[in-house]
């Protein structure tokens, strides 16, 4: 029984929206029949019945994240895992000298990349609780006609709940009886303008739930009216609900994500090939009695030095220095690995209201039936606003607002107020009715109201400073005045007033608006941010589309978008996309820069469909019905004024208005991505360089029953090198590299590795050479001539590793037009004081033998170096040349 309730529920779940849609267009009685309940609301013993059925009414994800299932999956469910955990446990147990220098490191690398892990996945459960936390309240439940309060998580499909302002609606209810009722959707549309629910659905052609107009959600609220209702979805199966779990779910893999896993694994397979084939030959070509236990010594120390063991300290110590960064300009970086995704961007998705917008409605324009500004259009538009009781919207306060700057508010002193007539669904329209103090005879009725509601009751209106008729000319004068207006992106409200004699007991109503007098228009505007029209250009000028995806209609999104700078824009509408397949979705997403009256789901769609055209996606948004949105991007941006659920679901908050922040986002995330590319680069094609000239040199002393360089050396040789780089976080970056998007390409590491890593072989190769056939060393056998041999490659490799650091480093020549930072050029300084130290030190044998300073060795390895640097930059320019990219 209870898997049968566990499947229901689950197909409940994936049609709620088609569930709704289905309620929303049927009769009540239909409604209530098919939840087995009535207008007097469930009876008792069918509550206890349907609880079992349905559970408690709260949001939360029954997968709980459990911190082992992470720590699993990072450690022994990853491949790169389990081959550093192999050599660790070899290099300690199967030597015949435990390594616990080579062990020490590989546990460090282990244990910071499991813990970013574990931490980063513990973040995605804290948007479900936040969900939880939003319905910890109490609703009037009517049951066997009797009204009582209950706790949100009891109530149940069919029960019949009354609302008052102020309510939290605690589950989504089709209404049955309204009275002047508005809705604040803000949380689920991201829209702060309340709207009208009724209890018909006169909305039937829509295929967005959201924009029914006789259904109220979960976690919506009540901003003035009364009404009740049958509650049709609870916890998961709701609107809200169904948002939880996209937001509450593991996070799909991103840009960043994808990038590190490829590197990783093009490192995996290329030290599995290298080791295995040097093991190989040593074993075999070696004639010495412990051939295969020196073969595998020296395979492990190989494993290790293949390893780049600093990358996550590189990788980290990059991301954290732009964090920092980022700090300073007031933005906070919730998530490190974010930084270098904002490098990757090249598609931004924004949502329009508290991004792009201020998401404060403000008085743009007060003018007359001519089309000027006049204040006493604005003065009777305030003393309606004023006057009026109960709740005022935000569009009554922008008046108020514009008022009182303007210093029009002090005028609401000279009248005082006689009664109103309240707004209505159906007139569209209010009135107040004022007397002046100082003129009982003056008895004023002032309406304001959607244009088309006030030009019904006018008959005349104020046009160029006289009193004429209405007629068919003027009417479309101020049709096509509003219309423009509307283009524009405003709300148009007209305002009309007349005189009025009336008895002392006279009962006003509807019926008093008659033979008005228009005096003209008030225009209202959610406002573009100041920042934003510059932030767009500088976003568009460094290679990254914008496209604004929001729940508002296209008429305000493409005057919104035209002055923010998103010009000419094609526009596709929620409607378009809900008869779309996702692969219809993906052919023409990126032809559209504007996507208006968009569910919550159907931003989650567009973004997946860019993201799956290869484009890494970063989304901006503020409210809840953003939130899906940002966790499935690759980068998730919020600002300080969103709600707690989306600044949850984002990696990146800025935490001022100022959106030019977004440029510098991206020029930091591609400064991380190219100081950490070169850290990749040249590492892996060094240590593939290195692997090669060991194979030759395990081939050619083979006969000695050599190695060719210690373990110990090998290690050593790696780690120097690896801090010799440890200043690149630090380095400087070309302009024209952090002028375009930078994604991650483990073909172009590879390339790079095979191109550029056989050089240092070349070099090593001509050592060998002048060692055995210039230097004679193995010439008189003496005993320390192959130590001699070990310690002088490894001083070659060691310099001639670190000076190309300052070639590579960059696409264009060292030094001439490229500099690199003073934290680089001083690592490079001190490794060759380091590696000079070691091999020229006397009393550090067995692992070096102290080199007779000769001016011929110096020379030599001087003009090793030279010669290495210069085909470095000859061969860097060749590979621009035939892959038109360098980093």
């Amino acid at each position: 029984m209870k898997k049968e309730n566990k499947q229901t529920k689950k197909q409940l779940f994936e049609n709620t929206k088609n569930k709704l849609l289905l309620y929303a267009n049927q009769p009540v009685n239909n409604v209530l029949k098919e939840l087995d309940s009535s207008l007097s609301g469930l009876s008792n013993d069918k509550v206890p019945i349907y609880q079992e059925k349905y559970g408690k009414n709260l949001i939360g994800n029954k997968n709980r994240y459990r911190w082992w299932k992470s720590l699993l999956e990072a450690t022994i469910l990853n491949p790169f895992s389990i081959i550093l955990m192999a050599i660790g446990v070899l290099v300690v147990t199967v030597l015949s000298s435990p390594d616990w220098y080579s062990f020490g490191i590989i546990v460090a690398i282990l244990l910071v990349t499991v813990l970013l892990k574990v931490i980063q996945e513990a973040r995605s459960n804290k948007a479900s609780e936040k969900l939880n936390e939003m319905i910890e309240n109490k609703a009037l439940v009517e049951r066997d006609n009797v009204k009582k309060e209950i706790p949100i998580d009891e109530i149940v499909p069919g029960d019949i709940v009354w609302l008052a302002a102020g309510d939290m609606i605690p589950a989504d209810m089709i209404i049955i009886s309204s009275k002047d009722l508005f809705i604040t959707q803000s949380t689920l549309t991201g829209e702060s303008e309340p709207c009208e629910k009724f209890n018909t659905n006169t909305n039937k052609k829509t295929t967005n739930p959201l924009e029914l107009t006789n259904v109220c959600y979960m976690g919506t609220t009540v901003a003035s009216g009364t009404a009740y209702g049958v509650v049709v979805n609870t916890a998961n199966n709701t609107y809200l609900g169904r948002m939880a779990k996209t937001i509450s779910k593991k996070r799909t893999r991103t840009s960043f994500d994808k990038g590190i896993s490829s590197v990783s694994l093009l490192l995996m397979i290329t030290t599995i090939v290298m080791v295995i084939t040097v093991f190989l030959l040593q074993g075999f070509i070696s004639h010495a009695h412990d051939r295969w236990i020196q073969a595998l010594t020296f395979s492990l120390a190989l494993a290790v030095g293949l390893t780049p063991e600093l990358l996550p300290m590189i990788l980290t110590a990059n991301l954290a220095k732009q964090s920092f960064k980022m700090a300073k300009q007031k933005t906070i970086v919730k998530n490190i690995n974010s930084i270098q995704a904002f490098g990757a961007m090249d598609v931004l998705c924004t949502d329009k209201t508290g991004t792009l917008t201020e998401d404060h409605i403000v008085l743009e324009r007060h003018i007359n039936v001519e089309g000027k500004d006049d204040k006493r259009v604005l003065m009777y538009g305030f003393l309606n606003s004023q006057f009026q009781t109960g709740l005022k919207n935000v569009l009554d306060r922008a008046i108020i607002d514009k008022a009182n700057s303007e210093h029009v508010s002090n005028i609401c002193n000279q009248f005082v107020k006689i009664d109103e007539i309240p707004f209505t669904f159906t007139r569209r329209r209010m009135s107040i009715i004022i007397d002046e103090k100082d003129n009982n005879d003056n008895i004023r009725l002032i309406t304001k109201g959607a244009i088309e509601e006030i030009l019904k009751i006018c008959t005349v209106a104020e046009y160029k400073g006289k009193v004429v008729k209405i007629d068919k000319k003027l009417k479309e004068k101020i049709l096509t005045t509003t219309k423009l207006m509307n283009e524009q992106g405003m709300r148009v409200i007209g305002v009309a007033t007349n005189n009025i004699k009336l008895s002392a007991k006279h009962q006003f109503s509807e019926k008093d608006e008659v033979n008005m007098k228009l005096i003209g228009y008030i225009a209202l505007l959610d406002p573009p941010k100041f920042s934003a029209k510059s932030a767009i250009h500088d976003l568009q000028k460094k290679g990254v589309q914008v496209k604004v995806l929001t729940g508002d209609n296209d008429i305000v999104a493409r005057y919104i978008c035209e002055q923010v700078g998103i010009r000419g824009a094609k526009v596709l509408l929620g409607e378009q996309i809900e008869n779309m397949t996702d692969e219809h979705l993906r052919n023409v997403v990126m032809k559209y820069s504007i996507f208006a009256k968009l569910a919550p789901d159907q931003k989650v769609r567009i973004v997946n469909a860019i993201k799956s055209m290869k484009h890494s996606v970063g989304f901006m948004g503020d409210g809840i019905n953003d939130a899906g949105a940002m966790r499935a991007a690759d980068l998730g941006i919020s600002v300080d004024t969103a709600v707690d659920i989306a600044k949850e679901s984002a990696d990146i908050i800025l935490l001022e208005k100022d959106l030019n922040i977004l440029g510098k986002g991206c020029v930091e995330g591609r400064k991380t991505y190219a100081n950490i590319i070169k850290y990749i680069k040249m590492t892996v094609s060094s240590n593939f360089g290195n692997m090669l000239s060991m194979l030759v040199a395990s081939i050619w002393l083979a006969s000695f029953n050599i190695l060719p360089m210690r373990p110990e050396q090998i290690l050593l040789l790696n780690l120097i090198y690896d801090l010799a780089q440890i200043s690149l976080p630090w380095d400087n970056v070309d302009e024209d590299f952090y002028s375009k998007p930078r994604n991650w390409n483990a073909s172009s590491i590879l390339k790079f590795m095979l191109f550029i890593g056989p050089i240092s072989s070349i070099f090593d190769i001509t050592t060998f050479l002048i060692l055995f056939y210039v230097l004679k060393i193995n010439d008189g056998n003496k005993a320390n001539d192959l130590s001699f041999f070990q310690t002088t490659w490894f001083l070659e490799s060691l310099l001639t590793q670190s000076a190309v650091i300052l070639v590579l480093r960059s696409n264009k020549p060292p030094f001439i037009r490229t500099r690199p930072s003073a934290a680089v050029v001083t690592s490079v300084f001190i490794t060759t004081i380091v590696g000079l130290i070691l091999s020229l030190t006397p009393h550090l044998e067995p692992i070096f033998v102290s080199l007779t300073i000769h001016p011929i060795i110096l020379l030599y390895i001087t003009a090793i170096i030279v010669g290495y640097a210069t085909t470095a930059q000859l061969s860097k320019m060749l590979y621009i040349k035939l892959f038109k990219s360098w980093l």
